[in-house]
């Protein structure tokens, strides 16, 4: 299969399914960024197994959860390039649904291990931290592309819905887990100070 076929050389692109979009349309938009963020997730899934650990580890069990989303995110990816009339057809929105109650379950796992949050906390404390901000602060951009595109278009609300709270939980998971990975590399977390 050739990687280039020039169809996209005028401006626009191919949706699942045959329809043709202008590379500037809002669908493509939403679609691109969640690929972009499961790119940002995949560097630092990648620094995060950059060392040998066990499977009974909390750094590697952290790992499999990022992977699973890294997965599920490719999902999205696809509902989002597909033409609206056609997700029923092929996903289901009650799945998404599952892995937003799957992360409500991890964050309140780790929020219980984690010291209360008292003040805000700056991005870093390590490399493995800063790369889940990072995929923490590219889920919201993808969250707010989902939500113009939600807007300005009549969709199946149902499904769209269902992506909607996933992506707005999964960057609720990637600050947790940003603080956790502090916690199982013994790491403090960088206290914001207002600057003078």
């Amino acid at each position: 299969m050739k990687i280039y076929t020039k169809a996209g050389d005028g401006g626009t692109t191919s949706l699942a399914g045959g329809k043709r979009l202008k590379k500037s349309d809002l669908q493509i938009e939403a679609y691109g960024t969640v690929d972009e963020l499961n790119s940002v997730l995949g560097v630092a899934i990648e620094e995060i197994q950059a060392e040998e650990c066990t499977n009974e580890s909390e750094k590697c069990k952290l790992a499999e959860r990022l992977c699973t989303i890294q997965s599920q995110l490719f999902t999205v990816g696809g509902i989002l390039a597909t033409h609206a009339e056609s997700w029923e057809k092929y996903w289901d929105a009650q799945t998404i649904s599952q892995w937003t109650g799957d992360l409500e379950a991890w964050i309140d796992e780790y929020s219980a291990a984690l010291p209360e949050l008292r003040t805000f906390i700056l991005p870093r404390g390590s490399k493995s931290a800063a790369l889940l901000h990072l995929a923490r602060t590219v889920c919201r951009r993808s969250e707010r592309c989902i939500c113009r595109f939600s807007e300005q278009n009549d969709l199946p609300e149902n499904m769209l819905e269902s992506v909607q709270k996933f992506v707005n939980r999964l960057s609720d998971f990637f600050f947790i887990s940003a603080r956790k990975m502090l916690q199982i590399e013994n790491k403090s977390e960088t206290i914001w100070k207002s600057a003078k």
